[in-house]
């Protein structure tokens, strides 16, 4: 018993560790459990990392999710949404958090998105995100905006865009771009690819086949480059709800999952 407790507590330090030297601001934005079972997609995330999205919504939502990272609790991730689709402009609303006592991480988030034409829209995410950590004081708090963009083409086709942490204050997040294309190769199954990068250091490709089953139950998988991991996921809808599950493999921290909910009105 001892011996277990150790190893979780020193694997929880590593990955704490990391979170300083990493981009903490994506321990609270993984919250999309459909985008993280197709290989944790960011710019054909359905309307929680790509705004743009909204504007093609037809029902409004409200969802709750809870990602875990590697079957330990202080690293989950919690949060609840509502997507508010409208004729004049669509809204998001988003309310994540992340970690512990110790360490926590709350992120606050609104979007905004207008479609410019039948088949293109524009969208944008504003932040709060608040950082409370033993280790210093006084908590630290940034303000951040992405945008993204849209592009239904035709029935099979679909292009996304997003360019995340574009404009901050204070931030020391660096912009990320992501750029991706869904191709719908049967009535039923769709295929996603998609890369991001910093034009820096940091390049990812994602990839992901999504195939339902009478329109009710889904299947998903995905794989990511950096680092190297296989995902997969369910998902089952009714007429005014839906839930959905994920799961993923680290090479080296093991499993993480993710589960959540949503009602339509």
């Amino acid at each position: 018993m001892k011996s277990i407790f150790y190893y979780k507590s020193i694997l929880c330090l590593c990955v704490l560790s990391l979170s300083f030297s990493a981009y903490p601001y994506e321990e609270t934005n993984d919250v999309d459990v459909c985008a993280l079972a197709l290989g944790n997609v960011k710019a054909l995330s359905r309307g929680l990392s790509n705004p743009a999205f909204l504007a093609f919504m037809e029902r409004k939502e409200l969802g709750a999710s809870v990602y875990n990272r590697f079957m330990i609790k202080e690293l989950n991730t919690a949060s609840v949404h509502a997507f508010v689709p409208n004729r004049t402009i669509d809204a998001s609303f988003l309310l994540s958090s992340y970690g512990y006592e110790d360490y926590r991480l709350l992120q606050v988030q609104a979007g905004l998105a207008k479609k410019l034409s039948h088949g293109f829209s524009i969208g944008t995410n504003l932040t709060y995100l608040n950082k409370n950590s033993i280790l210093k004081p006084e908590s630290k708090s940034y303000l951040s905006a992405d945008v993204g963009l849209y592009y239904r083409i035709n029935e099979s086709f679909e292009a996304a865009f997003t360019a995340g942490n574009l404009l901050h204050t204070s931030s020391p997040f660096p912009v990320v771009y992501s750029a991706g294309v869904l191709y719908q190769l049967l009535p039923d199954c769709s295929i996603l690819i998609e890369a991001d990068a910093d034009f820096g250091d940091y390049f990812e490709v994602k990839a992901g086949i999504e195939y339902e089953i009478a329109g009710q139950f889904s299947v998903r998988a995905g794989f990511k480059t950096q680092p190297k991991t296989p995902s997969i996921g369910f998902a089952y809808s009714g007429m005014r709800w839906k839930t959905e599950v994920a799961f993923f493999l680290h090479p080296v921290l093991g499993v993480s999952s993710a589960i959540g909910m949503a009602w339509f009105f």
